[in-house]
């Protein structure tokens, strides 16, 4: 059976803190469900699903004005349907790494919260000490050619900011490229050049603005299908530097609190996240663009 209980009513910042500490510490065969009282602050409903947004992207629709998708899979999130039968009004779930995230409200208004266990694709078959760029090269089946490494001293020199370790490293390994024809890395000095990029027009982000302005976007990936994807710099620690793309001009940029090794192999992998490689059954690739 499922472990059920009630919640007292929550802060955002609190509901927020209360699911993230159920979420890391899930280590149950069954779906753990959190029922939150009738009286929960709507705005702490709404920050939590924002929360939820920034940590895995866009949700999937389990259940509608009280229609359950029949066509839900395993794969999809079927698991955070287990322990309701008639009583779901509706669901929205996300995938987290090893969890499935479920956010909805139950006939009389109540709203819930249900957590489940799920293969996490991003460590399947490696050891948990395993970096972003191990998991990207056993995602693809890449092997490093051995090729130089680049001279990162001149080239944050010449760019004016350091770089996070992350990008460096998958520079290092993979070199230009692209992963899965849908995300290129911009590297320097190749003919995709972070740094002849970064010198593009000032309003090239617009209402945004781009690096080297304060807390500005610096483009790290380009895409045929027109996708741009960037850091928003700032903070002493490069690595730090959250992830922000944009599909289309007209819906604004989605934000990622991640480093860039994470971003790829979630956006690879992650449904939730919401980017078509991770519907992909046959595998993910790497395409060289060295030579």
């Amino acid at each position: 059976m499922s472990s059920t209980s009630e919640q007292p009513e929550q802060s955002p910042t609190g509901l927020v803190v209360m699911v993230r500490e159920h979420v890391d510490g899930h280590r149950r065969e069954r779906p753990t469900v959190l029922r939150l009282p009738e009286d929960t602050d709507p705005d702490a409903l709404a920050g939590l699903r924002a929360a939820l947004g920034q940590w895995a992207g866009r949700p999937r629709s389990l259940a509608v004005d009280g229609f359950v998708d029949p066509t839900v899979t395993e794969a999809r999130g079927r698991a955070l349907l287990e322990p309701f039968t008639d009583e779901l009004v509706e669901l929205a779930a996300w995938g987290y790494r090893a969890h499935w995230i479920g956010l909805g409200r139950i006939v009389g208004g109540s709203g819930v919260v249900v957590i489940a266990d799920r293969p996490d694709p991003a460590w399947a078959g490696l050891p948990e000490e395993s970096s972003w760029t191990e998991r990207l090269c056993a995602l693809t089946g890449w092997r490093p050619s051995g090729r130089p490494g680049v001279d990162w001293q001149a080239v944050e020199a010449e760019l004016g900011t350091a770089l996070p370790d992350d990008y460096k490293e998958i520079v290092d390994v993979f070199g230009p490229g692209g992963f899965d024809g849908y995300v290129d890395l911009l590297v320097p000095h190749t003919g995709l050049d972070l740094i002849a990029w970064s010198r593009n027009s000032a309003d090239q982000f617009d209402p945004l603005p781009a690096f080297p302005a304060p807390n500005g976007l610096l483009q790290w990936g380009s895409s045929e299908q027109e996708v741009e994807f960037a850091w928003q710099t700032g903070g002493e620690d490069p690595s730090a530097w959250p992830v922000l793309v944009r599909e289309d001009h007209s819906t604004g940029w989605r934000r990622f609190d991640c480093g860039l090794g994470e971003f790829l192999v979630r956006a690879l992998t992650e449904v939730g996240f919401g980017f078509p490689p991770s519907h992909l059954v046959d595998g993910h690739t790497f395409e060289s663009c060295d030579g």
